[in-house]
């Protein structure tokens, strides 16, 4: 009897000792996809894997889910099967979680665990849907006039008082294809600009015409208003005065990295990209048509795990990856701009505004910097402003008839 219970006591010690393991929590595994590529998804790389080392019990799985673009549609797939990423890092736009309802990012930031207070407003705005914090700023930019140094000393253009305006842009855009034309091309440019539709938000807002406004927590669109007809009537001069091209926007970088363009507005990420041109490079703040704005562009960091256990991890990886310091080293080693405040006061970045005076072009816009009302049809807009640009410089419609098209299209969309 006593063999046969001291059997029984072997084995139920035996059955614990088996199922402790089970017992203990698994090690968490985090999906991660990133939409940066280049020097930046190296560095992004780099940060993640630091906390990745740091933290024992979770581990993470990174993974490059293409440009902007792909990475919006695969993320919008995987959401509607439910296969989303626990993170992604990824084009700020409706597909925040805000979008679907889950407000834990807002709570989060309300509770203070993204350092909220030293995030410069603009971007914790360029992370709201319906008001409400959906996503945390990473890898944001604004953009940036370049210049050709070599085309304005041919052209004798005096860059030590640059043009602070668009008409000032326009005379020295003028002067310069006039007389900086230093290699003969037929398609020589005063003026370019890889986004057109990044850029003419922005210039709306200078011109104090917002993009949207919101009336009774509706959306409305706006950019066919007198002030936005302003800017595209500027715009098309541009065109018909042969300072800048029609229609030829997604060659803007490599023509002017060529030398055959004087001035282009560009993303401040090039900053740390543009370091081997064949000519000197200069950067100056984006002139305005009276109030000084520009509008932020770039990535966000978002929580789409609904696991409470992954997201509480999440959590701390977006807090780890979006600190000062590590939005200071990434900022200087990809051009993108620092989010917080307190990284211009850093050692690091103020040497760096020593070796490069551009990146204080970069840095000074910080202050000013806006983010338009993110709503569901964002993509669709932009989709609408860029046929309304292309039209324009190609005299398909008039500014006034392009963005009235825009607008009621948009409208549409929103209304169905």
């Amino acid at each position: 009897m006593k063999k046969s219970l001291s059997l029984i006591l072997s084995l139920i010690l035996l059955l614990s000792l088996v199922s402790l393991p089970a017992l203990a929590e698994e090690e968490i595994k985090l999906q991660v996809w990133y939409a940066v590529s280049g020097t930046s998804g190296e560095t992004f790389t780099e940060l993640a894997n630091r906390w990745d080392a740091a933290n024992d019990g979770v581990s993470l799985e990174l993974s490059y889910s293409g440009n902007s673009g792909d990475t919006a549609t695969k993320v919008s797939a995987a959401l509607l099967s439910g296969t989303e990423p626990d993170v992604a890092l990824m084009y700020a736009g409706p597909l925040y979680t805000g979008a679907r309802g889950d407000l834990r990012m807002d709570e989060w930031y309300q509770a203070g665990d993204f350092d909220a207070e030293d995030v410069y407003e603009g971007m914790w705005e360029y992370c709201k849907f319906a008001g409400k914090v959906g996503a945390v700023p990473f890898g944001i930019s604004t953009q940036v006039l370049y210049y050709n140094k070599d085309i304005m000393e041919a052209a004798g253009i005096d860059m030590s008082t640059p043009p602070a305006t668009w008409e000032e842009l326009y005379e020295v855009a003028k002067q310069a294809v006039e007389k900086g034309n230093i290699n003969n091309v037929p398609d020589f440019a005063g003026f370019e600009v890889s986004d057109p539709v990044w850029l003419i938000k922005s210039m709306f807002m200078q011109n104090g015409n917002p993009v949207v406004e919101v009336h009774d927590g509706e959306v409305v669109p706006v950019f066919n208003n007198e002030k936005a007809v302003e800017v595209a009537n500027f715009w098309k001069k541009m065109v018909d005065d042969k300072l800048m091209p029609a229609g030829e926007h997604n060659n803007a970088e490599k023509k002017f990295l060529a030398g055959n363009s004087a001035f282009i507005a560009a993303s401040s990420n090039r900053i740390s990209r543009w370091t081997t041109t064949e000519f000197g490079l200069g950067a100056i703040e984006m002139p305005t048509f009276g109030e000084k704005s520009v509008a932020l562009g770039g990535n966000v960091l978002v929580v789409l795990t609904q696991d409470e256990r992954r997201a509480a991890a999440a959590k701390e990886l977006v807090a780890y990856l979006a600190s000062a310091e590590n939005q200071a080293e990434f900022a200087l080693k990809t051009g993108y701009l620092p989010t917080h405040k307190s990284a211009l006061e850093m050692d690091s970045i103020k040497e760096a505004i020593s070796q490069n005076p551009m990146y204080n072009v970069a840095f000074s816009q910080l202050a000013y910097a806006w983010a338009y009302t993110h709503f569901d049809e964002m993509g669709t807009m932009d989709m609408l402003l860029w046929t309304a640009v292309n039209q324009i410089e190609k005299g398909a419609k008039t500014p006034q008839a392009a963005l009235d098209y825009a607008v009621e299209e948009l409208i549409m969309e929103m209304e169905d």
